[in-house]
C-alpha cells in the first residue's frame, strides 16, 4: 500500500474511534461517578489503570506504555520541567474487557473504540486494542499534557490541538512527508483560513492534519523547545493565541508564517 494511502487510512481511522476529541466532554465513564468498587487497579508514577478482566501481561503493556509517552511528550514539548500528574492528580485508564461493556457503561457512539475526558484526565478503551496503545493512547495523552500545561479554557484554533497530538503517534514521520507533498503540489490550506476550521466536515483529514502537524513541528525544530514554552506560557496567562503565537516567533501576521513554514518545506 502506498504510504500516502496508508497515511489517509491512519487519518479516518481517528476519525472513527474518538481519536480526534478535542472537546473536553467526549467521555465520562458512567460506571465511575458510581464507585469503583468493580475495578481492579494497577498504579504507576503518572497513572492510574483500572481494569476488571485482562490478562496481567496486557495491563503491564499499557503501564509501560503509558509511562514511555508521558515522558516521551513532555521532552518532544520541552515540558519536563513541569511536575505534574502525581499522587491524585494522575491520569486514569478504564479498561474495559470488551466492546460491548465499553459502549454500555461509557456515552459513546457505537462506532467508538476509545475516547478522552481531557479536563478529568481520564481515558477509556477496551482490552486487547493494539490501536489503542499505538495510536489513541499517545494522542489523547498530547491533548492532555498540552492542555494541561496552557489551561483547559483557553480558545485555540483546532490545527493547534491536533498538531501537538498528532506528533506524539508512531507513525508522526509519514504525516510530515504528506505535507511536504502537499506545499510542492500547491495544495496546502492557507493559514488564515486553516485557523477558522471548527469542523472535520468540509476538509480533507489527510490535509488538515499532516499541515497542522507540520506547522508546529516546524516551529519546534526551527526555533527551539524553549520558544515553544514561551507561546504555552502566553497562553496561560490569557493572551489572545494570534498575538500569542506571531509575538513569540516575531511574525508580523499568519501569512508571514506561512511563507516561512512553506519555504522550509521546498527547500
Amino acid at each position: 500500500m502506498p504510504d500516502n494511502r496508508k497515511t489517509l487510512l491512519l487519518l479516518c481511522f481517528f476519525l472513527f474511534t474518538g481519536g480526534l476529541s478535542a472537546r473536553a466532554d467526549t467521555l465520562v465513564p458512567l460506571r465511575t461517578q458510581a464507585g469503583t468498587s468493580d475495578w481492579n487497579i494497577k498504579k504507576s508514577k503518572h497513572f492510574i489503570i483500572h481494569y476488571r478482566e485482562a490478562p496481567k501481561e496486557y495491563i503491564s503493556k499499557v503501564k509501560r506504555c503509558a509511562e514511555h509517552y508521558y515522558r516521551s511528550i513532555t521532552d518532544y514539548l520541552g515540558f519536563r520541567r513541569f511536575n505534574f500528574w502525581t499522587w491524585d492528580e494522575r491520569c486514569k485508564i478504564y479498561l474495559y474487557p470488551n466492546r460491548r461493556e465499553y459502549l454500555k457503561e461509557t456515552p459513546s457512539v457505537s462506532w467508538s473504540r476509545g475516547g478522552v475526558h481531557i479536563i478529568r484526565k481520564e481515558i477509556a478503551t477496551y482490552v486487547e486494542k493494539e490501536e489503542f496503545l499505538d495510536y489513541v493512547l499517545p494522542h489523547e495523552l498530547g491533548h492532555i499534557v498540552f492542555r494541561e500545561v496552557v489551561g483547559f479554557d483557553k480558545k485555540l484554533p483546532l490545527w493547534i490541538d491536533e498538531a501537538v497530538a498528532l506528533l506524539q503517534e508512531k507513525d508522526r514521520q509519514k504525516y510530515l512527508a504528506a505535507a511536504r507533498e502537499l506545499v510542492r503540489e500547491g495544495r496546502h490550506i492557507p493559514l488564515e483560513a486553516l485557523s477558522k476550521i471548527r469542523s472535520y466536515k468540509r476538509v480533507s483529514p489527510l490535509t488538515f492534519y499532516s499541515q497542522s502537524a507540520s506547522i508546529v513541528e516546524f516551529l519546534l525544530e526551527e526555533f527551539g523547545r524553549g520558544r515553544f514554552i514561551t507561546f504555552c506560557r502566553r497562553l496561560r496567562d490569557g493572551k489572545d493565541w494570534k498575538k500569542a503565537l506571531l509575538g513569540t516567533y516575531r511574525f508580523e501576521d499568519l501569512s508571514a508564517l506561512e511563507e516561512a513554514w512553506v519555504d522550509s518545506l521546498i527547500d
